[in-house]
């Protein structure tokens, strides 16, 4: 009794003057439905001075002055997930699907044609071409010292991010001669030259990253908050989508460098006047620790070096330490650490959508990639045709180690649970940590309320420790009865001495005689 009386306590769950969202009677909206017929958008540029004052002064002031707390993501559905949309476009993923990538033209044809638009979607840069088909696409060739590592990175965390559900061009590595080349009016390219810069050809072939774009015309990087004020299908102000705010869990599992606004990018499909922006994920070589390498003939930082103490005795004109060189026995792979903290990963500059994230935003990202098998990051390393077998098992090994301390953080930072199945009046619960083996099993205390429309108690509170990771739960009869009215199941978890954060909601109502989940909260 003592054990349940401390738990009370713990858990603290009063409901005195708490009163319930209540969701509409309705199906959970699966479709944004933004990609209605529009006008070309024009192009979208801030220079890098209005950039910088925004993010470093202005917008520190205003959150200053501002003492409200983030608000919830508003391009999520009743189910608290992200709908369908041009930001997010889930594909269902399995083995084959993600061994064969998304469907597209494929790699590209020679001969090939040089031309002059400008290369936006590789952060380590390169040139642009048309190929026998006239389909566009972006080329990348690696660092002489570095052969297959930033063509390889590319073309795994493209197919990576797309089984995530987001729209990014996909990678093919191929093969080609300069005699593939020739330039058009208005290229100033040097191919022969850029070829060169990397690696020598094998049997004659340079090793290339090809990256397909859609026919389209690029507007220009995603702004990370506010609307578009041209473009009539962008109704949610970007720094309060979740499919943005969830980029950065992302970026801590593939260890994305960079992460910001220089990693977006919106394009225009369609025909004139017929066609509507689709937002794209770009810059992905520098994913998977390539944007951490460090050579040995790299600067020192330009910052003074020592501690705290040496620096203010010097005036900060004290030698600052060379940064140790990253790892050299793999040349092919970057500096990709197995360990990550999931927590303290934050982009290089700030990004507001980063800043946005809350525990739910984080929950629902772990979520999208625990739904990432073993298997499926085999074949997606698979599409960087690694020929070092190491690299290849050193990848998957990170992976697969990274993924599981990103869902240990974020399934934390809430009481991670699905409903499973509605029974007439039997509800079963499973618990994401534990069902992806994050959190033990047997260990955890849950505390089940049962709360009217109004948030008054519609029954006595009933305490359950499974062994599994799944919650049986009948029903009370104040709870059915209720449910004709409003439900709200109320849920709050501690695992062995620890509270989890946050609260779990269900709710629940009487549709047609028939018990049905309106919606869910985390």
């Amino acid at each position: 009794m003592r054990r349940w009386l401390l738990l009370s306590l713990a858990f603290g769950l009063s409901c005195s003057g708490y009163h319930p969202a209540r969701f509409a009677e309705r199906p959970p909206v699966l479709e944004a439905r933004d990609d209605q017929p529009i006008a070309a958008p024009r192009w979208r540029w801030v220079p890098e001075p209005v950039y910088l004052s925004e993010v470093y002064l202005h917008r520190p002031l205003r959150e200053t002055l501002d003492l409200d707390p983030y608000p919830d993501a508003d391009d999520v559905n009743s189910f608290d997930d992200v709908v369908r949309s041009t930001w997010f476009a889930p594909q269902k993923m399995d083995l084959g699907t993600i061994a064969r990538g998304p469907d597209t033209s494929g790699p590209p044809r020679p001969p090939f044609t040089v031309v002059p638009d400008g290369p936006m979607a590789f952060a380590s840069g390169g040139f642009t071409i048309s190929d026998a088909r006239g389909q566009k696409y972006e080329i990348m060739v690696d660092p002489a010292d570095r052969p297959e590592m930033l063509t390889a990175a590319a073309a795994v965390a493209a197919r990576l991010v797309w089984g995530l559900g987001y729209n990014t061009p996909p990678v093919f590595i191929a093969k080609v001669s300069a005699d593939d080349f020739w330039r058009s009016e208005g290229s100033s390219t040097d191919v022969t030259a850029i070829l060169k810069s990397g690696p020598a050809p094998v049997n004659g072939l340079y090793r290339v990253a090809a990256l397909s774009w859609p026919a389209g015309v690029l507007v220009g990087r995603t702004s990370e908050s506010g609307v578009a004020g041209d473009d009539p299908n962008d109704l949610i102000v970007h720094e309060n989508r979740r499919a943005l705010r969830a980029i950065t869990v992302f970026a801590s599992w593939i260890q994305l460098h960079g992460l910001g606004p220089e990693k977006t990018l919106d394009r225009y499909v369609g025909a004139p006047g017929e066609g509507h922006v689709v937002h794209f994920l770009v810059g992905l070589d520098d994913a998977l620790g390539t944007g951490y390498v460090v050579r040995v003939s790299d600067l020192p930082p330009g910052e003074g070096g020592g501690s705290s103490l040496v620096r203010f005795l010097t005036l900060g004109l004290a030698p600052n330490p060379a940064p140790p060189p990253t790892q050299i026995a793999i040349p092919s792979l970057g500096q990709l650490e197995p360990d990550v903290d999931p927590g303290a990963f934050r982009p290089p500059m700030p990004w507001e959508p980063a800043f946005r994230l809350l525990p739910p935003d984080g929950y629902w990202a772990a979520k999208r990639i625990a739904a990432i098998s073993s298997s499926q990051i085999a074949l997606a390393i698979d599409a960087g045709q690694l020929t070092d077998r190491r690299a290849r098992r050193a990848m998957q090994v990170a992976l697969e180690r990274r993924r599981t301390e990103v869902l240990a953080y974020w399934f934390g930072r809430v009481v991670p649970l699905e409903p499973v199945a509605l029974t007439g009046n039997r509800l079963l619960l499973r618990d994401e940590a534990v069902a992806n083996a994050v959190a033990p099993s047997n260990f955890t205390d849950y505390r089940i309320e049962f709360l009217t429309g109004r948030g008054g108690s519609a029954a006595e509170a009933i305490f359950m420790h499974p062994k599994g990771g799944t919650i049986e739960l009948d029903l009370p009869a104040g709870a059915v009865e209720a449910a004709h009215e409003y439900l709200v199941i109320q849920i709050a978890a501690r695992r062995g001495n620890r509270a989890l954060p946050r609260t779990f909601e269900l709710h629940l109502k009487f549709v047609a005689n028939k018990l049905v989940v309106l919606g869910i909260r985390h």
